[in-house]
């Protein structure tokens, strides 16, 4: 079975639309003819056609209208920015497609360089999925980078941990800690006070959705001596080179490294990566292919 989405109940909806306002379409072209054939309940026939016919275009086009929807939530679950919104406020909106409510939520969306902003969002949500949300509920998202109010909640993925129960991603502001404890000069992972909540797994993220893709040649490696979540924290001096672009000489960055790849590195090692393209100081390292 298909995992639900938020497009799931849109494109049953247009099916079900679209057949119907063909079907009340072909009903009315009958009746014209009926009415063409006997001239005598012409009359009555050509006005049932009428009705038939205005209720297909309009289911037609309601139809057309669903489709686009759906299709907008298929390309921002492809195509958009990753983050997570907490719900701050649900109201039942009263329509019911199955039995399934529909349901307004009000969210606080968090998206990697951006400061969290208030957004809403109505759904069809399944009886067996009404558990899943409430008042304080965390829920991934995709974010459409041309239209932050354009959010889409992504169904087909777990639950992000609250924050404090098991959550081991750690955030940029215990980085910064971390760093500073450390005495290590190294420039901020982030440009304002706001983005110090922002996990580093939505950062690495956001750069993997979005990223261009490069290598990195370290000149210059000093480990802090502190382990932050599951990561040692280092920086990194290094030597990017990207296509269509020249080589670019990082000043020190933090460096949140795998524990289990530590090792593996040293100066004059060359690493994939892949960099923000609006912002080529903000790089991940794509440690797995190490």
């Amino acid at each position: 079975m298909p995992a639900f989405t938020s497009s799931t109940f849109g494109n049953y909806s247009k099916k079900w639309l679209v057949a119907t306002s063909i079907f009340a379409l072909v009903l009315a072209a009958v009746f014209v003819v009926i009415g063409f054939k006997v001239p005598g309940a012409a009359a009555g026939m050509y006005l049932t056609a009428g009705i038939l016919g205005l209720v297909g275009v309009v289911l037609l086009l309601i139809g057309l209208r669903v489709a686009a929807g759906s299709a907008d939530a298929d390309r921002v679950s492809r195509m958009g920015l990753p983050g997570v919104a907490r719900i701050t406020a649900l109201t039942q909106t009263g329509m019911f497609l199955n039995d399934n409510p529909q349901v307004k939520m009000d969210l606080l969306v968090q998206v990697t360089g951006k400061a969290p902003y208030a957004a809403s969002r109505k759904e069809f949500v399944p009886l067996i999925m009404l558990s899943q949300i409430s008042p304080g509920s965390t829920l991934p998202v995709k974010v459409d980078p041309n239209n932050s109010n354009d959010v889409v909640i992504q169904w087909n993925q777990p639950q992000p941990t609250p924050s404090g129960a098991g959550d081991t991603s750690e955030t940029l502001g215990q980085v910064v800690s971390a760093l500073v404890g450390s005495r290590l000069g190294a420039a901020s992972p982030f440009a304002s006070a706001d983005q110090g909540n922002y996990t580093v797994d939505q950062l690495r993220a956001y750069i993997r959705e979005s990223g261009v893709e490069g290598t990195a040649t370290i000149n210059q490696l000093t480990d802090s001596g502190r382990d932050v979540g599951n990561d040692r924290l280092m920086t990194v001096q290094s030597t990017v080179k990207i296509p269509g672009s020249p080589p670019m000489e990082t000043p020190p960055t933090a460096a949140m490294i795998p524990i289990d790849v530590v090792g593996k590195l040293m100066v004059g090692s060359t690493v994939p990566v892949k960099v923000a393209p609006e912002n080529h100081n903000a790089i991940v390292v794509e440690w797995e292919r190490i």
